[in-house]
């Protein structure tokens, strides 16, 4: 559609006649409108984070992390130190393994002891 037909279409529509009043309070209710209207939300501005703070935290990432892997490769020989120290315990137990294998008895509900060790 060219701009003088839109113009023609335009000028050719009927407009209500309204009276005086009428034009007279348009401003303050438009006005009213306006200042009761939702504003529209403010836009997020994106959160930047300062170069200190990316390097502070990558260093406590960094310690937390090596702290880990020292904790985790000292938990085998804590735990072979403890097996060392009740080495006689455990020599014991593993010697009586095979004799306390007959004493157990398997059934449909499944191990059960058939003696009670001594309290």
């Amino acid at each position: 559609m060219k701009n003088i037909d839109l113009e023609s279409k335009i000028k050719s529509v009927r407009v209500p006649e309204r009276d005086e009043e009428f034009w007279q309070t348009l401003p303050q209710r438009v006005m009213v409108r306006a200042q009761t209207a939702a504003e529209p939300p403010a836009p997020r501005v994106p959160f930047h984070y300062s170069l200190f703070t990316i390097l502070t935290s990558q260093l406590a990432l960094a310690c937390l992390v090596l702290g880990f892997c020292l904790w985790q490769s000292r938990m085998p020989q804590a735990v072979s130190r403890v097996l060392l120290q009740n080495e006689r315990e455990m020599r014991q137990t593993l010697a009586q393994f095979p004799a306390r294998l007959g004493v157990l008895l398997s059934d449909e509900h499944g191990l059960h002891n058939l003696v009670q060790d001594p309290p």
